[in-house]
């Protein structure tokens, strides 16, 4: 009966339970194989990791006892060359007759020898005399010519103190070829000697154990000492070479690697410093197998850890399958939407439960998608109606929520506006079909977009519908400076992208970076409004928006001179002439860096001027021209050239065409005469009547033909030519007041009180006020 009790109830279980069984022992055993595995190999790399730790410590000890070694010597070699006995007098003086210095500088010599440790012998070179002092050597001649070269070379170069390798010892001594030399006198302009100080490699302060391989290596990576332990191992020093040949050795670098060599596994660490203006290294090898060999006492434990283990997951496997297989029939009734299925098989419930699967992704991947789809629309239409003020209403952090709701998550970024106005979509220099401008205009918005994205984490672009574009850019969390360079760099590809590609110039205007999402209005604002403080002088500009409307009132010398002489031509009828005026008055302006909008401010003063000339002479200017739609128009313009031909088809062109109905001809060459007259004739008393007279007309007539030619009555028209004539004269000549009056035929008391009531201020202030200016513009 037990047979068939368990018969029955493994025929029950279904294919995932049996896999489930086996899963779960594999899935249990494998990783305690591989963990048990690990950790013994973990151990012995935490182990390694933790012996370089402690020995880079350990080696900079050593480099700052070493680089003090040397730096004691040098330092005691300096002082001992501060004796008087190394005066230049040495370098001419006979050691033979003089017998007593000699010996006096071979003690010094002695003294300097047998002072410091780490100096092995110590040599006095004179060149002149071809000589060497040595302590035990006494004097000696440097009879061999290759060693008097090789001496002789040392007093080569600039440097006056330098570290050598390759100087062998004289005279057949023994000994390392490492040795400093300094010349004498230190740091002079001429030297006469040298003091040569042979380094006892032996003396080198290691500070290593006895089992580490340790190196001093020179700038030229010449060995000057090694430990006792490093002469056990012949391989290591070449793989070493070839190690630190293939590594970039910075002051003050360290680094650690592993190197096979004399069949042992070497764990390197190697310190770089500074010393005689070259790049030393200090290297030290342990063998992996000294510092291992703690650890393999308690492998043993390891492998009962592991048994142990494997025993009790095989028992955890059988339960937890059990268990397992439970929710799982649970899932199955779930899937079925509580109805039985008879022809659901135990052994294909996991296709039964997939089947079902399928249904519900299938339904959840089309909802899913089509939610991705509306959501960066959904997204770009609130910060389109935030960018354009239409959300005000929302605070910052329930933008910040929304947005994030959006898959936009700005917490923390930095928010800029760039603000870019094509130039040519006006059709002035080509003619463009509205078609031509939505093309350049996306192509723009596309170059743009692509461009930002290189540099911001989101880039949010829109068509501001008169001829420009902006762009939301949002940067990860960084400072501000940064964020700004970055920002001014990218301006300034744009501007170059934009004329390489779509042949056009544009004003670019950066603004930001802010750390609100509330300030982007406020930014794109500004950046709209420095827009206009472009100037004319070069086609394509990169603004900053701050910068700009920090500075937004220009000093700009108004051309007035070419304002009342456009006036004046225009109503003559000289339509040429005036618009070479024209192009002269914009011109100024542009010479004087005067910014887009002071110019439009320029041409909409000139049409003004037109105005009061017009309403003086009896014309209605507001039934010829339309003041508002001139406005937009010239707001519109972005080429000084497009401003010249606008306002001369916009205004001057009507305004010639109304003079040519109202005057007649020969009245306008009589008022020709009289202007021509009174130019040439101001100082003498000469009135309407008497011009009237001798053409022949009225004095109505004529007075009333003078205004509408001039905009002005002909006794305001002369007294203005007067006066005009008087300022330069005060200005440019140093005549007195009474023969300036006279010249223009005026009494001085009444050229006082006219000049005053006219210009504000008497004649005098007026010379030197408008003196100073010149001179602080000269300056």
């Amino acid at each position: 009966m037990l047979r068939d009790y368990l018969a029955k109830r493994f025929a029950s279980k279904g294919t995932v339970y049996w896999r489930s069984i086996a899963l779960a022992i594999l899935l249990t055993c494998i990783p305690i194989t591989i963990v048990s595995c690990i950790g013994g190999y973990v151990g012995n790399r935490y182990l390694i990791q933790q012996y370089q730790q402690n020995n880079e410590i350990m080696l900079r000890e050593s480099v700052r006892r070493i680089d003090g070694q040397f730096a004691q010597l040098v330092q005691y070699a300096l002082h001992m060359m501060a004796n008087p006995i190394f005066k230049p007098a040495i370098a001419d003086m006979n050691y033979v007759d003089e017998f007593e210095k000699t010996q006096e500088l071979l003690d010094t010599m002695s003294l300097i020898e047998n002072g410091e440790s780490l100096i092995d012998q110590a040599y006095l070179y004179i060149p002149k005399q071809n000589v060497l002092l040595q302590p035990v050597l006494g004097l000696r001649t440097l009879d061999d010519p290759a060693d008097r070269a090789v001496w002789n070379s040392l007093m080569n170069g600039d440097k006056g103190i330098f570290w050598t390798n390759h100087l062998t010892r004289p005279f057949g001594r023994s000994g390392s070829k490492h040795a400093i030399v300094m010349k004498l006198p230190f740091n002079g302009q001429t030297s006469y000697g040298a003091l040569v100080l042979y380094v006892n490699p032996a003396m080198l302060q290691l500070n290593v154990t006895p089992d580490q391989a340790a190196y001093v290596l020179d700038g030229s990576d010449v060995v000057i000492g090694q430990s006792d332990a490093a002469k056990s191992y012949p391989e290591l020093l070449p793989r070493i070479m070839e190690q630190l040949g293939s590594t970039k050795r910075t002051y003050d670098s360290q680094s650690r690697f592993q190197i096979r060599a004399d069949h042992e596994q070497f764990l390197m660490n190697a310190v770089s410093f500074e010393k005689m203006n070259r790049i030393w290294t200090f290297v030290t090898g342990t063998p992996s197998s000294k510092v291992t060999a703690p650890n393999s006492a308690y492998t043993h434990v390891v492998v009962v850890y592991w048994v142990l283990s494997l025993i009790a997951a095989l028992g955890l496997s059988w339960f937890a399958s059990n268990r397992f297989y439970q929710p799982f029939r649970k899932v199955m009734d779930l899937v079925r939407d509580g109805k039985t299925d008879e022809d659901a098989d135990p052994s294909d419930e996991m296709a039964y439960i997939e089947a079902k699967w399928q249904q519900y992704r299938f339904a959840n991947e089309s909802l899913q998608s089509r939610l991705d789809q509306s959501t960066p629309k959904v997204r770009e239409a609130l910060i389109n109606q935030f960018v354009l003020g239409q959300a005000a209403h929302l605070s910052e952090t329930e933008m910040i929520e929304k947005l994030r709701a959006l898959q936009l998550d700005v917490t923390g970024c930095l928010f800029s506006v760039v603000v870019c106005q094509l130039h040519g979509l006006d059709g002035h220099k080509a003619p463009l079909t509205e078609k031509d401008s939505q093309l350049i205009t996306y192509a723009a918005i596309n170059i743009v977009g692509e461009m930002s994205e290189a540099s911001a984490t989101y880039v949010h672009t829109l068509d501001l519908l008169d001829g420009s574009i902006a762009a939301v850019l949002i940067f990860p969390e960084t400072s501000a400076m940064d964020a700004r360079d970055e920002l001014l760099r990218l301006g300034r590809d744009m501007l170059r992208a934009l004329e390489h590609v779509l042949r056009m110039p544009s004003t670019i205007v950066v603004n930001g970076p802010a750390s609100l999402w509330m300030d982007i209005p406020y930014l794109l604002e500004q950046s709209r409004k420095a827009l206009s403080y472009r100037t004319f002088t070069s086609e394509s500009q990169l603004l900053d928006a701050t910068a700009v409307l920090e500075q937004a009132n220009p000093e700009v010398d108004f051309p007035y001179d070419l304002e009342q002489e456009f006036t004046h031509t225009l109503n003559l009828g000289l339509e040429r002439e005036a618009a070479d005026i024209l192009e002269r008055f914009v011109t100024a302006l542009k010479n004087e860096g005067a910014p887009e909008w002071v110019v439009h401010q320029g041409l909409m003063r000139l049409k003004s001027s037109l105005y009061r000339s017009m309403l003086q002479s009896g014309h209605n200017p507001y039934a010829l021209f339309d003041g508002v739609q001139l406005e937009e128009e010239l707001r519109t313009l972005r080429d000084a050239e497009a401003c010249i031909q606008w306002f001369g088809k916009r205004v001057i062109r009507p305004y010639i065409d109304m003079l040519s109905k109202s005057y007649q001809h020969a009245m306008k060459d009589i008022v020709d005469q009289v202007l021509a007259t009174i130019h040439d004739n101001y100082m003498c008393d000469i009135s309407l009547e008497t011009f009237a007279m001798e053409a022949g007309v009225s004095v109505s007539h004529l007075s009333k033909a003078f205004r509408q030619m001039t905009g002005s009555n002909y006794i305001d028209y002369l007294t203005a030519l007067k006066i005009g004539r008087c300022k330069k004269l005060l200005l440019t000549t140093d005549l007195k007041m009474n023969e300036i009056a006279k010249s223009v035929g005026y009494q001085p008391p009444y050229f006082n009180r006219m000049f005053k009531k006219l210009e504000g201020m008497t004649p005098g202030q007026y010379r030197l006020q408008f003196s100073e200016t010149k001179l602080g513009k000269a300056e």
